[in-house]
């Protein structure tokens, strides 16, 4: 049977409380990048959400690390791994300006699915039969929330499958190269490549903000981008991918928390008047994530 890498029990702790807390800071950031798109366009919200995660991490991490905070081994992979969150951020943020939170983060699940099938092949992790039957699972489970082929299909569905495909390589990215890179220089990096990427966009629809709520709205993002992926790059650099990846399942009691309190929504999945049951829905994650975890932190894989 096949084991996945060791790694010390401390690392894999930190590991799981740091991809927690990226969870949650993520869960609030698509909140807010919800509550923008009513009024502002989203290329003028991912610029905002790039430029005040930069400046969140100037004024953190600057005074402590100096240059070092610049200072990068690999530039073209962090420059790619840069462009891979920028795209996955600027497609998910469309599609969610359509679609329920929790609907969008229930589709976003299949992205820990695709980093454990990958990282076999291309991080050499062993992953075992457990994992992959979870494969297989989650892909059924996915399909009930795209539902293909169903008369109500909404095509901005689309942007989020693309949006998970580029975060799951933008995953293990980070699982690739993070140990040879300083946590804070590669978040840093990736805010500065999403801001250059946007700029160019963003005087054909900007929209000046409205002082006060939306202002803080904008720095809130940058807040919770930053810490957000501050802490997932010290969430892959500490343990293996298919360990850490299973955890992003979280994000979606955030998203259905947040959807039903600040946008009184719920996927269309939990409208008994049509398709599966949320119980359901319940029933496949639970499913997926005991597979690909069977030992809780999956530390020492199946």
């Amino acid at each position: 049977m096949s084991t996945l890498p060791t790694a010390p029990t401390d690392r894999i702790l930190r590991a799981i409380l740091s991809i927690l807390v990226a969870m949650a800071c993520f869960s609030c950031l698509n909140a807010m990048s919800k509550t923008l798109s009513a009024t502002y366009p989203v290329i003028e919200i991912i610029w905002a959400r790039y430029f005040f995660a930069f400046l969140f991490m100037l004024a953190m991490f600057l005074p402590r690390s100096g240059r070092e905070l610049f200072r990068i081994r690999r530039l073209d992979t962090q420059v790619l791994r840069g462009l891979l969150l920028f795209f996955s951020s600027y497609l998910y943020f469309h599609g969610i300006a359509y679609l329920p939170l929790a609907t969008a983060a229930s589709i976003s699940l299949s992205s820990p699915i695709i980093v454990t099938a990958l990282s076999s092949r291309l991080l050499g992790e062993a992953v075992g039969p457990r994992r992959w039957a979870a494969v297989g699972v989650g892909f059924v489970g996915a399909l009930i929330v795209v539902r293909p082929g169903h008369a109500e299909f909404d095509w901005h569905i689309l942007l989020i499958v693309a949006s998970t495909v580029s975060s799951a390589f933008y995953q293990l990215f980070s699982r690739r190269y993070g140990q040879s890179e300083r946590p804070d220089a590669s978040a840093t990096v990736a805010t500065i490549v999403g801001t250059v990427a946007a700029s160019p966009f963003l005087p054909f629809e900007w929209v000046t903000p409205a002082w006060g709520w939306d202002v803080a709205l904008f720095v809130g993002m940058g807040v919770m981008a930053g810490t957000g992926h501050y802490f997932l790059t010290i969430a892959y650099s500490q343990a293996p991918a298919a360990v850490v990846s299973p955890f992003n399942y979280t994000q979606l009691i955030g998203a259905a928390l947040l959807g039903y309190l600040i946008f009184n929504d719920l996927p269309d999945f939990c409208d008994t008047a049509q398709g599966p049951s949320c119980a359901q829905e319940s029933k496949c994650v639970t499913i997926c994530s005991s597979a690909l975890h069977p030992n809780g932190a999956g530390a020492d894989g199946s």
